[in-house]
């Protein structure tokens, strides 16, 4: 070969490509291959974490038997990862509680990475976690509105039934889980069994509802050094004119659909349950309001007088515990199956005050034979007042009006609190001011204004804003809240998706759904918590 044909064999640079080409295939291929390796690993990874989850929650559980590390290596040798703990399991456990750690790492063989000096990959995994049942602290608002009647109210009794029996431990058990108990409709009766432990205004003593200011929704506590402010005792709806009390006050007698503080006993909750019946408009920000405000500790002087005399539960002398306090659990379990709609009150010239309508009992205590009258001129000084006689409304015109009040010197003057505690707005209305209106002696317009002698203090879209703000306060406090939606419309679902701790928290559900819902709640209350 001559000289110049090996001088054009070097510069010839067509091989160049060929060359370039099997080097990037070569680092394709090596890529693709690490990928393969990586998808691998990660696969193992997940697999190894997942079983060490698992382990350990079986493991803490106290109600289990077994050893807690046999339990851990059972679950990763059934997954084919026998080998794959690098320790046996770490146990803290006391009377009350246990926490389980597991580490583990499985070594795989790379198939492609060994090309690149990467003959193993190590997948690690940890996990604690931890049941601790020392204080457990659960608010469940239940509605009792109206709409809840027939089936409905069947199938809520059934499911908060069973719940409690799930969460409440037997009296052997260790630890403390209480259950408080908030019954609502339009109000939240606080009962003539919690009453006392609370300080009121001196409106009325009747029945035992609190209303709040907006302001009070944004918080969860409440300052105990101040009167609550009462609802008053009223029936809008009654028209009757005869009457010695009125039938359905807005806000029930007694302990009718009350509350339960702090209790541990399953019977008395059960039986609590069944006693709820449906009736009334919903107010689902005041049932939060309570349920929260039980589960905050500016109540624990309450709770500790209601425990001591024996009406909460003897363990929850120190409770609602502090939020800082490392073993304490709150949770607030709602349900309604409607949308907030109006709360109502009396206007607040029929709420406080006296009236113009007089009494004679007649020196007796048989409210049915009193005699009434009311004041329809109310003139300087007393002697040109003018009276109607409510007795002789169907007598002549002279018989029906008078200058002193029936039963003269016997008879007194009624509070407002007194008239509406016996007679409706309209009953109360039709019976002292229809026929004076009939007869000229006093306008429409005063008639009407006792008629409709209530007024809306909370609207339907006021409550909805309330129950955002209340529940806000709740999750900022760590109170876990579940909210459940029981054929409800789509108002009441997206209040209480909003109200929920997170969209996993929320259930919307039919029928006798409502009993599994709560099983599984109470089931999750139950569970155990991964802490890492």
């Amino acid at each position: 070969m001559k000289w110049e044909d090996l001088l054009g064999f070097a510069k010839d640079e067509d091989g160049n490509v060929t060359v370039f080409s099997v080097f990037m295939l070569v680092l394709i291929l090596m890529i693709t291959g690490a990928s393969v390796d990586i998808m691998r690993f990660e696969a193992v990874r997940t697999k190894m974490q997942s079983t060490l989850d698992r382990a350990v929650l079986a493991a803490a559980d106290l109600d289990q038997q077994q050893d807690p590390q046999d339990v851990v290596a059972d679950y990763m040798a059934k997954a084919g990862l026998a080998d794959g703990l690098t320790s046996d399991a770490v146990v803290d456990e006391g009377i009350n509680y246990r926490t389980v750690t597991a580490e583990g790492q499985v070594e795989l063989d790379t198939i492609f990475l060994h090309m690149s000096g990467f003959n193993q990959l190590t997948a690690p995994g940890i996990s604690t976690a931890e049941e601790k049942i020392s204080n457990v602290e659960i608010s469940v608002v239940l509605d009792v509105s109206g709409s809840m009647g027939g089936d409905r109210i069947v199938n809520m009794r059934a499911a908060a039934k069973e719940f409690v029996d799930t969460v409440i431990q037997p009296a052997d058990s260790p630890g403390l889980t209480t259950v408080s108990l908030v019954p609502y409709n339009a109000v939240v009766n606080i009962g003539s069994t919690l009453a006392p432990y609370f300080t009121w205004d001196e409106v009325h003593d009747y029945s035992h509802c609190a209303i709040f200011d907006d302001s009070d929704f944004n918080s969860v506590g409440m300052d105990t050094s101040s009167a609550l402010e009462r609802l008053a005792h009223f029936d809008l709806y009654s028209s009757s004119e005869s009457t010695t009390q009125i039938a359905n006050p807005w806000c029930p007698t007694g302990d009718t659909s009350a509350m339960v503080v702090h209790s541990d006993n399953a019977t008395a909750l059960k039986a609590h349950v069944d006693s709820l019946q449906a009736g009334g408009n919903t107010a689902i920000d005041m049932g939060m309001k309570w349920a929260t405000a039980l589960l905050d500790d500016s109540l624990a002087d309450v709770v500790g007088n209601l425990a001591a005399d024996g009406i909460a539960a003897s363990g929850a002398s120190s409770r609602p515990a502090a939020y800082s306090d490392p073993e304490a659990i709150k949770f607030v379990v709602v349900m309604t199956d409607g949308e907030n709609t109006s709360q109502y009150d009396l206007e607040p010239e029929y709420k406080y005050g006296w009236s113009d309508v007089w009494i004679d009992e007649r020196g007796n205590t048989n409210a049915s034979d009193d005699r009434f009258s009311v004041r329809v001129r109310d003139l300087s000084g007393t002697s040109n007042d003018v009276y109607f006689w409510t007795r002789y409304e169907n007598s002549s015109w002279s018989y029906r009006y008078d200058d002193d009040p029936d039963g003269g010197s016997s008879a007194r003057q009624m509070t407002n609190a007194e008239v509406f505690a016996r007679f409706g707005t309209k009953g109360a209305a039709n019976k002292f001011l229809y026929q004076p209106y009939r007869d000229g002696w006093v306008s429409y317009s005063v008639y009407r204004d006792m008629y409709y002698g209530y007024e809306s203090i909370v609207n339907g879209s006021s409550a909805d804003e309330r129950l955002s703000d209340i529940c806000a306060a709740a999750r900022d406090e760590g109170i876990v809240i579940f909210a459940i939606a029981f054929e409800a419309p789509t108002g009441g679902q997206e209040a209480l998706q909003d109200c929920a701790s997170s969209p996993s928290h929320y259930f919307d559900v039919e029928g006798v759904e409502i009993t599994e819902t709560f099983h599984a709640i109470a089931r999750q209350i139950n569970s155990l918590r991964l802490v890492q």
